[in-house]
């Protein structure tokens, strides 16, 4: 009996918790006309049974005062654990060249799950790759991590910066899925910035060159900047392995790679497939 007890008080302990804090999903069409939604407290589902049209879109709305989500846009995508700092974000169903650095079925047929949930303690304040965002688009956005870069070669999505926190780390090939990547089209100004909208710690940089030698080359060296105002020179090898930088903890809010020396070599091309930022999120007091 004290047992079911217990349980009856964790319940009701959880139902305090979410009450009041509504999530909510719509696919909206070209004229921002609802034509399917669903909403719930802390995790919800939706199933969407038609084909997308040019010009859908996912809506996400949060009305609770937990700024982290965890949100699966796709059955062939794996889920994004996100910073949303307001209360909607929009995600627009990628159609044509949007649509190549995604998996063959991605958005496509007349059966669609979309699953939204309030990201669990745990998973917000471990010890992990904060960059990784497979939601991320080009773009303005209102939800975090973003990547953004000066430039991306011949303005194709398969080159887009975004690419580069998506999660894949397949650096055999260049082009369409899954060999998205995104270099600097020899621009010695080229800049690829995160941000994460939001101050977080972190002590170490994974990057996955592009390696489809001998198409590509490789960067020998770039320098990464902070936004407390320190930097780091990494140098680089050729190699499709990941490579790493660790450094004393900083507290920051954005990083920008620059300054991408060509290694001399008869090949053009270098490119980054993935970046990857480890440290935790800062919990507030």
């Amino acid at each position: 009996m004290k047992e079911q007890e217990n349980i009856k008080k964790r319940e009701d302990n959880i139902f305090l918790d979410l009450k009041g804090e509504q999530i909510t999903i719509e696919i909206k069409d070209k004229s921002n006309t609802i034509i399917r939604e669903v909403s719930g407290t802390g995790e919800i589902s939706c199933i969407y049974t038609q084909e997308y049209k040019a010009g859908d879109k996912i809506c996400f709305t949060n009305s609770s005062k937990h700024k982290y989500l965890v949100i699966n846009i796709d059955d062939e995508l794996s889920e994004s654990l996100i910073y949303v700092p307001g209360t909607t974000l929009e995600f627009s169903i990628p159609f044509g060249d949007d649509l190549r650095p995604y998996s063959p079925g991605a958005f496509n047929g007349s059966k669609h799950t979309i699953n939204m949930r309030i990201a669990k303690d745990e998973e917000v304040y471990c010890y992990r790759n904060l960059a990784k965002n497979v939601m991320d688009q080009r773009g303005e956005t209102t939800y975090y991590p973003h990547a953004t870069a000066n430039v991306e070669t011949r303005n194709e999505a398969i080159f887009a910066a975004r690419n580069t926190i998506d999660g894949q780390t397949d650096n055999q090939g260049h082009g369409s899925w899954p060999y998205e990547s995104w270099g600097t089209w020899q621009r010695a100004d080229a800049e690829l910035v995160l941000d994460f909208c939001r101050t977080v710690e972190v002590d170490k940089i994974v990057l996955y060159l592009r390696a489809d030698f001998p198409h590509d080359t490789y960067w020998k060296s770039l320098t990464i900047v902070f936004s407390d105002g320190t930097q780091e020179d990494m140098q680089l090898i050729k190699t499709g392995s990941a490579q790493c930088i660790k450094f004393n903890k900083k507290r920051i809010n954005w990083i920008k790679l620059v300054d991408f020396v060509k290694a001399d070599e008869p090949a053009e091309f270098a490119a980054l497939t993935e970046f990857q930022v480890y440290g935790t999120d800062i919990k507030d007091k």
